[in-house]
């Protein structure tokens, strides 16, 4: 089966810097460099097509400020009128954007499982028993089957030869998540490398497929492991 990457997109055109709050005190000797810019304010901002206007937390009007030939803007503003949640770290001086991570739910009348995944992945198909969830070169496939009467193993071979037809197959491994039996498959198709795991489910009515899916071209020693990682988090709750 292809999946289709969900391309997303980033602010990348203009360099973003963070307004900090509160007072540095005892540090701003050891962090603080003084330097000279100006506040320009010529620079218009359009989100999604519409005028933007840039604010702090009380409601006051921001300027961009232009350093040495580039413009900067305030990050928080910026990143959370686009959907991206910012979070400080005094302690260590850290900006953090976007959530870290988000959990996948899937339930019917007799199961209710979930993962975790990426943060940065965003949906491109989602139902009560089946996500897709991707960036613009890996994601994930979670879902909930039913077997239609089907033996459990009879399902795996038939999930097998179906990968093989158009799928060269790395390792195929019996492989146990918590108390659940499954079957795990990495495979190579020409577009990209997925590892897919199939579960047989505490009853019979139905089974579940975990698979992570990566770009061919972005397979790397970073990203290899990303299924381990989602299906380490892998929960049965009924």
């Amino acid at each position: 089966m292809n999946l289709k990457f969900l391309k997303t997109t980033f602010i990348s055109s203009i360099t973003l810097a963070f307004i900090l709050g509160g007072s540095l005190g005892a540090k701003a000797d050891s962090v603080l460099e003084s330097i000279s810019a100006y506040l320009d304010h010529s620079v218009k901002i359009k989100l999604y097509g519409i005028d933007f206007v840039l604010k702090d937390s009380e409601g006051n009007k921001l300027e961009a400020i232009n350093y040495n030939g580039s413009t900067y803007l305030p990050l928080r503003s910026v990143a959370e009128a686009a959907g991206m949640p910012v979070k400080w770290d005094e302690d260590n001086r850290t900006a953090s954007l976007g959530i870290e991570s988000r959990q996948l739910n899937n339930y019917t009348d007799t199961s209710f499982v979930d993962i975790n995944i990426s943060g940065e992945w965003r949906p491109s198909y989602i139902t009560d028993v089946k996500k897709i969830y991707s960036n613009s070169y890996m994601g994930v496939l979670f879902e909930t089957s039913p077997t239609d009467n089907k033996n459990f193993k009879d399902i795996i071979s038939m999930k097998t030869q179906e990968i093989k037809k158009h799928s060269k197959i790395i390792e195929i491994k019996e492989m146990n998540v918590g108390d659940l039996k499954g079957t795990f498959i990495d495979y190579e198709e020409p577009d990209s490398r997925s590892k897919v795991i199939f579960l047989e489910s505490n009853n019979s009515k139905e089974y579940f497929t975990v698979e992570v899916f990566i770009s061919k071209n972005k397979y790397s020693d970073a990203n290899k492991d990303a299924f381990d990682k989602v299906i380490s988090t892998f929960r049965k709750q009924k």
